[in-house]
């Protein structure tokens, strides 16, 4: 049974694996071997392009950018926390 591969060019990465699955494709990274799964980041090329017909369950091969290592969101903080004086204590704070 042939499948019409989607466009996953500039999907979330684990959004265009859903969305391949969805349409019975298997998405891997170029190197399938690699000990980072393909969650993270931007697809920004993909092979067989979009349009073609594939059999059900062929792999699409997909490069992502701006994985970062996936520990999470680096935002600065917003409000700043409050900055604590040095105090001094005396000979009450016993």
């Amino acid at each position: 049974m042939a499948v019409v591969v989607p466009n996953f060019h500039g999907k979330q990465a684990l959004d265009a694996w859903l969305a391949g699955h969805d349409a019975g494709l298997l998405l891997q990274g170029p190197d399938p071997d690699s000990p980072h799964p393909l969650m993270n980041g931007v697809v920004v090329a993909q092979r067989p392009a979009a349009g073609t017909h594939a059999e059900r369950w062929d792999v699409v091969t997909v490069w992502v950018e701006g994985g970062g290592d996936g520990s999470g969101v680096r935002e600065p903080r917003r409000p700043l926390p409050h900055r604590r004086e040095a105090t001094k204590c005396s000979d009450e704070c016993g």
